[in-house]
């Protein structure tokens, strides 16, 4: 009996390795074997001792935990650990859904920013704005200090179908929204024709579903003839690199779009435009500002490079690095996103910390409220008159119009 148990466990060890064998090797970055395991006993060794001698209680999953942290903390600000919640959430971001408020914060010195409310979101149809701050989150001041456990209880209150309460500050006043949770879908593109036959694309960010609806937009208006291109990418913090590339491969016919380069093999890559490109002979102009970011200084870059389009707006934001998301098999479902590459344009520049300088600068006076604007000139066919770079693009279509 005990010899059948024996031969069984050892058939069971082995099912086991096979299949993690086999799910490893679906994974992009396979780790490289190390022989000599001295530090990882260190680090297990040192584990323990705290555990054992400690004088508070400190559980092996809050030391664990600890020690990931702190490895992350080393390297750039763009790597993390992601448990299981927060890889499901990108992941649905990726793909446009998520259930929540619809906002984005960020800090800023001593206080939390709103970056961005969603359209069509609770926190956009409650009147939330680019550059609202966040004052109190249910009655309680929203200082320094306690930031991350704002954020937490904004998080929970989603996962617990949870309304929440805010005062928010803009510029001299103050006013307070409820905000209850609801199901989201992200639109990441924004379309109109505008005056003139002048098309207008705003992309928010790039999701699974981007390329595929600018393609359409722009099919569209090829049968339309238009008489110019605006491509707003303000406020885009970037998304999916495969994503950037596709579009820009819809207005180049050949040559590099991107290279990426990294220590392992699978992170160096070369992506070269594909003969066929739409709108051949429509003046573009791409609008960029301080937070036009990643996969949007991508798809900047690419036709500036190749001389397909005239970039108008601010310097901007400088992320050249590339992120990706590598599953745990010891953890089933959480991941690491982890910066595995660095990104050179077509013509072979680093953006990280540099950003795109615009071939014509324009700055928003008393401050960027593009996101804003943005949304009134999808829904009108006027143009704003306090938006300055949007004027610009406009302005440079008008005197290279060829038609």
């Amino acid at each position: 009996m005990t010899k059948l148990i024996r031969n069984m466990l050892i058939l069971l060890i082995g099912i086991i390795i096979g299949v993690s064998l086999s799910v490893a090797s679906y994974s992009r970055y396979n780790h490289p074997v190390k022989e000599d395991h001295s530090d990882l006993i260190l680090l297990h060794e040192v584990i323990e001792t705290v555990e054992t001698y400690y004088v508070d209680k400190i559980s092996r999953e809050q030391l664990v935990s600890a020690a990931i942290d702190g490895i992350f903390k080393t390297l750039d600000s763009h790597s993390t650990f992601l448990n299981v919640d927060q890889a499901n959430d990108l992941q649905s971001s990726n793909r446009g859904q998520y259930y929540g408020f619809g906002f984005e914060v960020s800090p800023v010195q001593t206080q939390l920013v709103i970056q961005t409310a969603f359209p069509g979101s609770p926190a956009a149809n409650a009147g939330l704005q680019k550059g609202d701050i966040l004052f109190t989150l249910n009655q309680h001041r929203v200082t320094a200090a306690n930031q991350p456990q704002v954020l937490d209880l904004i998080k929970q209150a989603s996962q617990g179908n949870q309304a929440i309460a805010l005062e928010v500050k803009r510029q001299n006043s103050t006013f307070t929204v409820t905000l209850q949770p609801a199901d989201i879908r992200l639109h990441s593109v924004q379309a109109k024709l505008l005056a003139d036959n002048i098309g207008y694309l705003r992309i928010t960010h790039f999701q699974q579903d981007t390329a595929k609806d600018v393609k359409s937009w722009l099919e569209h208006w090829q049968q339309t003839e238009i008489n110019g291109l605006i491509i707003d990418v303000r406020d885009n913090p970037g998304g999916l690199l495969e994503q950037a590339v596709a579009i820009a491969d819809m207005f180049l016919d050949q040559g590099v779009i991107v290279a990426t380069q990294g220590r392992y093999i699978n992170a160096n890559e070369t992506f070269y435009a594909t003969t066929g490109r739409l709108l051949a002979n429509v003046p573009l102009v791409v609008i960029i500002n301080q937070d036009s970011a990643s996969a949007a200084e991508i798809l900047t870059a690419a036709l500036r490079d190749h001389q397909r389009a005239t970039v108008v707006g601010e310097k901007s934001f400088g992320k050249g690095t590339v992120q990706s998301l590598i599953p745990n098999l010891y953890d089933r479902g959480s991941m690491i996103k982890l910066t595995t590459a660095r990104y050179t344009t077509p013509n072979g520049k680093m953006l990280d910390t540099k950003g795109i300088e615009p071939d014509i600068k324009v700055t928003q006076e008393n401050g960027d409220n593009s996101l804003e604007v943005a949304k009134d000139v999808a829904k009108t066919t006027g143009q704003p008159n306090h938006d300055h770079q949007f004027d610009a693009a406009i302005s440079w279509i008008e005197t290279h119009n060829h038609n």
